[in-house]
């Protein structure tokens, strides 16, 4: 294009300079029409080395206007270089503010998100299939299964627990026992939280109907580390029990209480002690929980356990203790 361009402006030149009058061309702060045209040309490339070469072949054409073509070329390239520079920053803060979204977009896909009291992100726990064998009010076989799982959302902790016992002898089921419970905990700090807490369990031969319990309290862990995690917890709540034989609904202010300790003992051994008391006025509810768990592979373990559970004042004809031995195998999630 440059060669084109300084091709045309020796004849276009000859035929302006002929038909330019004396005066014009001793007038060096007057450009003439044509060679304006070509500088304009080239000053809307903004390119300042296509500007360059054509101001140099209008030089060359029109000496007698050199000190005007030079000073307007001069102010053309100052004034594009200006905007070139105040443009640039702000062009690198884009380009840099588009790769850091790219590289956030890409970061983010699929990862959740740890902020916010319903954030999506995965759940921790347990899935145990048990054989049981159980000693009190019910005094069989069984078979069990039980899921117990937590979600990390921010400074929210969700927690699930659900279980599902089923014996009989000799054909005739003399054990039925289910429930769950769900907890979320706010945390405070480090080792503090506050907690509430809902729970529903069922259990045809305890001589309850139901028994519902809703509370609410503070939880702070004692111990904290890899190897070694103890917290309590305990606050006010509200327990709902309905009597099968005499169909007294038993509803009451009531107080709960629970520790959880767990110790891996070497690697792929741990013992766990859970116990939780439940005071109203007419019984209090009493369970403890003992563990020991082996892995066999990285998801897979297998445990047995020991639960002893005891009631102060029971449903007429009802044993204040019931037991249940447990082997299980455990599926980590």
């Amino acid at each position: 294009m440059k060669t084109l361009i300084v091709a045309f402006i020796g004849p276009i030149a000859a035929i302006t300079v002929l038909a330019t009058s004396p005066v014009n061309a001793q007038d060096s702060t007057a450009i003439p029409h044509i060679a304006q045209a070509l500088l304009d040309a080239a000053y809307e490339s903004g390119d300042p080395a296509e500007i360059s070469a054509v101001v140099k072949a209008v030089r060359i054409v029109f000496p007698d206007y050199e000190g005007a073509i030079n000073a307007q070329a001069e102010e053309k390239i100052t004034e594009f270089s200006h905007t070139i520079e105040a443009a640039a920053p702000r062009s690198d803060m884009e380009s840099e503010a588009d790769i850091n979204e790219a590289d956030i977009g890409e970061a983010d896909i699929g990862a959740p998100s740890n902020t916010g009291i319903f954030t999506l992100s995965p759940w921790d726990g347990k899935v145990e299939a048990s054989a049981l064998f159980s000693s009190g009010n019910s005094e069989n076989s069984a078979v069990g299964i039980l899921i117990d799982a937590s979600r990390t959302s921010g400074d929210f902790v969700h927690n699930f627990d659900a279980f599902f016992n089923l014996g009989s002898s000799n054909g005739t089921i003399n054990q039925k026992r289910w429930g769950a419970a769900y907890k979320l905990d706010y945390s405070f700090g480090e080792h503090t939280y506050a907690y509430g807490r809902i729970a529903y369990e069922e259990d045809e031969f305890s001589g309850f109907d139901y028994r519902l319990f809703a509370g609410a309290g503070l939880g702070h862990f004692l111990a904290k580390s890899e190897r070694f995690t103890w917290k309590i917890e305990g606050g006010p709540g509200y327990r709902y029990s309905p009597i099968d034989s005499t169909r007294v609904i038993e509803q009451n202010f009531a107080v709960y209480a629970s520790s959880e300790l767990d110790w891996l003992i070497r690697e792929g051994l741990t013992f766990e002690q859970d116990w939780n008391v439940t005071w109203t006025s007419p019984t209090t509810s009493f369970q403890s929980v003992t563990a020991l768990t082996t892995q066999l592979w990285e998801s897979l373990s297998t445990g047995i356990s020991f639960e002893y559970r005891y009631e102060t004042n029971p449903p007429v004809g009802r044993d204040n203790t019931d037991t249940l031995a447990k082997a299980s195998v455990i599926y980590g999630f």
